[in-house]
């Protein structure tokens, strides 16, 4: 065998030992100074892509998240999982969840203030009649967007998967609810013209 050929495999053996080495020194970081467990649900930032799952298993190499919405087994390795920005968002069963919810409204909408009352008491009534929240709605707060105003409120349920089904619910109830008095969320629209040369 010559030399460059020796020389390569040592190269590559060396490579292969150092990631391995690697995962195994920031496994051992995580798992000594992180503040996740087995069965917390996380959110985490990995090279610009948000996942968000239950945290299922923890290795000398790697971690594996069971993703919320593919249900898919998601293998990151320790040395990208301990450097990156981890949310957790597991309170314990016997905490509550919140989630926040934006509710957009048309400027227009926003402006009148006999539109604007009636969005507030409807989302007050949509939160209460929601099977799955445990707490009313106190303060809605408001953000100017680029195209239309976020009436901005928490949602409050026992566990994430309910709060997931309850911001939808609330969403879609909300939708129904202003409908009749002719208030509607907004959405993009693009005007082309067409010319005959």
């Amino acid at each position: 065998m010559s030399a460059a050929i020796i020389t390569l495999c040592v190269a590559i053996a060396t490579f292969i030992l150092q990631e391995g080495i690697t995962n195994i020194i920031h496994g051992v970081i995580f798992r000594l100074f992180s503040h996740v467990s087995i069965g917390d649900r996380i959110e985490i930032l990995i090279d610009g892509t948000n996942y968000t799952g239950t945290l299922s298993k923890i290795t000398i190499r790697h971690v594996v998240i069971n993703d919320f919405q593919t249900n898919a087994e998601i293998i990151i390795p320790n040395s990208k999982i301990d450097c990156s920005l981890i949310m957790n968002t597991y309170n314990g069963y016997d905490k509550h969840n919140r989630y926040i919810i934006e509710f957009p409204v048309s400027y227009q909408d926003a402006e009148d203030t006999e539109k604007s009352e009636i969005i507030k008491a409807e989302i007050k009534k949509s939160v209460v009649e929601c099977p799955m929240t445990i707490e009313n709605v106190d303060i809605i707060y408001i953000n100017f967007k680029e195209s239309f105003v976020a009436y901005t409120f928490f949602i409050k349920t026992h566990t994430i998967e309910e709060n997931f089904a309850a911001c939808s619910w609330v969403r879609e109830n909300l939708m129904q609810r202003l409908a009749p008095f002719d208030i509607h969320i907004p959405y993009s629209t693009m005007n082309v013209n067409l010319k005959n040369r």
